[in-house]
């Protein structure tokens, strides 16, 4: 899986990002596109779980996943594995979030490609850090 490189980068200048958030928590949901909202100019939308996430994907490709890794019915593994084996789905950058802080399931968030994630509660300066990588400069509406 390619995340954040050059090459996505060059291709997204010039049109507004369309970020997905994909976690069952509705709270969860809300206070992360306050927070990306607050900072930058994009178009926004929600899935509640993995299933939900992927299908929204598969209808039109975001620029970001922002991905809870804790989720019923189909976990962000699970999200992961699934947009690895896909062509469609594999090109696109995700952030990782988890309420687990454990070495181990980093290692494994990063086996599948992903370069950042953030460990839960999410902090607003470590979002607005890990989207603005992603996110043209000229993009940020403050």
């Amino acid at each position: 899986m390619i995340m954040f490189n050059d090459k996505v980068r060059r291709n997204m200048r010039g049109k507004k990002k369309k970020i997905l958030i994909v976690d069952d928590d509705f709270a969860s949901r809300r206070l992360v596109e306050q927070i990306i909202r607050s900072k930058f100019t994009c178009d926004i939308s929600h899935a509640q779980d993995g299933s939900e996430g992927l299908q929204t994907m598969l209808r039109e490709a975001p620029d970001l996943v922002i991905l809870d890794m804790v989720m019923p019915f189909m976990n962000g593994m699970q999200v992961l594995e699934t947009m690895k084996r896909s062509a469609k789905l594999s090109q696109i950058p995700v952030i990782a979030c988890t309420a687990v802080g454990d070495t181990s399931v980093a290692k494994q968030i990063i086996s599948y490609g992903v370069q950042h994630y953030i460990v839960k509660p999410i902090d607003k300066n470590t979002l607005v850090e890990k989207v603005s990588i992603f996110v043209e400069t000229s993009d940020i509406t403050s």
